[in-house]
């Protein structure tokens, strides 16, 4: 299948996208996003949606504002309604001691919710692709997370708006085919080929070694994704449960009942301490925590600057919070 039956497809069978929706695209300028906003201008001639285009000029690259240009002129072209926004991303970054990938995401979801709800919009949609969410699991995997359900399609923002990703079971091979079909006009991100970034070193090195092992890595770890995501959704609804039995917040102190605890299978006791650990949830965390239960180990841990971890009894253990005066 091409480009828009994948797509096409997914918006159906994932009900992403209904009659009278309000939808804000959030559009770069870049090929998916590019190739999404075509997409969508498609789908408007089969179900009755109404669309909004949103592009952010990030402040730190010369061609944001060219960027802008090709946006405005091919959303013109198609008939759709354009929104621009600046946002300082380097003084975010400054302020909150966070990387400029991290601040320009969060500033882009912050706006873009806020230009949902002033445009009363139930939908976001963005571009992320199968190679996004390869680079992903990577990247938690990497960094210890054992997260392999990589970019969620959807996500509940806030009680009317949905955040959706129509391209996610798309290639990015498929993509470019699409855009040179088309001829639709896009603009190259020349930080994209610059490895500072560890998504950047992970596009450039990692998953040419690994297409290079298997042409359908890609694919396969999408498909990894969507079982594991089933499998998480069924889980957590069991973890619910689990909380109500056997953990309880008290002042500073969130409490575990051991006894209650240890009765579960391994799997739910790592699920629940994942779910309960109040900052940083690497795998590496949860298992010296895990670790100490088993041992009844009364040392007291510290996994963050203000969180610790210690068995109080062979009842009760808890983490607590450690205010800072």
């Amino acid at each position: 299948m091409g480009t828009w039956d994948i797509f096409y497809k997914n918006i159906l069978c994932n009900s992403l996208v209904t009659h009278s929706d309000k939808i804000v695209l959030s559009i770069s300028g870049g090929m998916d996003s590019m190739c999404m906003l075509h997409l969508f201008w498609r789908l408007k001639k089969k179900i009755d949606v109404n669309l909004l285009v949103v592009n952010f000029n990030h402040n730190i690259r010369e061609d944001s504002k060219l960027e802008m240009k090709i946006v405005k002129s091919f959303a013109d072209k198609l008939k759709i309604s354009c929104i621009f926004k600046e946002i300082e991303v380097e003084k975010y970054s400054q302020k909150k001691s966070i990387s400029i990938e991290t601040s320009g995401r969060v500033l882009r979801y912050s706006f873009l919710k806020k230009i949902a709800k002033q445009n009363n919009s139930n939908v976001i949609a963005t571009a992320h692709n199968s190679n996004d969410n390869a680079e992903t699991v990577f990247m938690w995997l990497l960094r210890g997370s054992g997260n392999f359900i990589g970019i969620p399609m959807v996500r509940q923002l806030r009680k009317n708006l949905t955040l959706i990703r129509p391209l996610l079971p798309v290639n990015r091979n498929l993509i470019e085919e699409y855009i040179e079909k088309q001829k639709i006009p896009f603009c190259v991100d020349k930080s994209n080929f610059k490895d500072i970034y560890t998504r950047n070193k992970i596009r450039l090195s990692l998953i040419p070694i690994c297409k290079d092992i298997n042409p359908m890595v890609i694919e396969h770890i999408f498909t990894l994704s969507c079982i594991r995501a089933r499998e998480d959704e069924y889980l957590e609804t069991i973890i619910d449960e689990h909380l109500k039995q056997c953990v309880k917040t008290l002042g500073n102190k969130i409490l575990l009942d051991l006894p209650m605890f240890l009765r579960y299978n391994k799997a739910v006791m790592f699920r629940i301490l994942k779910r309960i650990l109040p900052k940083k949830k690497y795998n590496y965390h949860i298992d010296l925590i895990m670790r100490k239960i088993m041992l009844t180990d009364m040392s007291i841990y510290r996994f963050s600057s203000d969180w610790i971890f210690k068995i109080e009894s062979s009842n009760m253990a808890c983490f607590v919070h450690e205010k800072k005066t």
